[in-house]
């Protein structure tokens, strides 16, 4: 190191918000339901969860559970004329992988764990295709996705929430598909189709 680096200023802590203390305070809560933590240290953790100021701060409360570590581990997902699901309640990591010759893979992450702010997905389709669903609030940017013959479409359209995830996808389709979108809504029980009621909320 240099002189010069030795005296170039500290960059500052980043700061963090509300949303990324709900996301840490879910870590903790996932980690107290399988006996990692008892209702004693829960307490205590999520005390400094809601006093941290600053990214730093944060981690240090997480760090040492499975749940922070399964989240810096990437996932690969492959399928030949088959289809693959990632779906319910699973934890995102910064990187996925997603490769389909004819077949098809869905990633939901509707009800996944989610600790980052940028999720990346290297994406390779030949003619099958790659569905991802991502809660309303959420961006999915397909900008930096190649295309032969395919399409990509985009459809999450709706204005991103403060502090939300973005979803960026890179990688190449021959004459396959990428979709982006929303959850259907739950489909209405016989009884409220036959009293006209509206479909509940996704």
């Amino acid at each position: 190191m240099t002189d010069a680096q030795e005296n170039l200023p500290a960059l500052p802590e980043v700061r963090i918000g509300d949303t990324d203390r709900e996301i840490a305070a879910r870590q903790l809560r996932i980690a107290m339901d399988e006996g990692q933590l008892d209702l004693m240290e829960l307490d205590k953790r999520l005390a400094s969860v809601y006093a941290a100021q600053t990214s730093t701060e944060l981690v240090a409360v997480t760090a040492d559970l499975p749940v922070a570590a399964a989240a810096r581990e990437p996932i690969e997902l492959r399928t030949g004329s088959g289809s693959r699901d990632k779906s319910g309640h699973w934890i995102v990591p910064p990187e996925l992988t997603a490769e389909c010759s004819s077949g098809t893979i869905t990633i939901d992450f509707t009800q996944a764990l989610c600790t980052h702010r940028e999720v990346v997905v290297h994406a390779a389709v030949r003619s099958g295709a790659i569905r991802l669903l991502v809660p309303h609030g959420w961006r999915v940017d397909l900008d930096r996705v190649r295309t032969g013959s395919g399409a990509v479409q985009n459809k999450v359209t709706e204005p991103p929430l403060p502090g939300s995830t973005l979803i960026r996808v890179d990688g190449e389709i021959g004459s396959g598909v990428i979709v982006a979108g929303y959850p259907r809504p739950p489909r209405r029980s016989f009884l409220a189709w036959i009293l006209r009621r509206p479909r509940p909320a996704a």
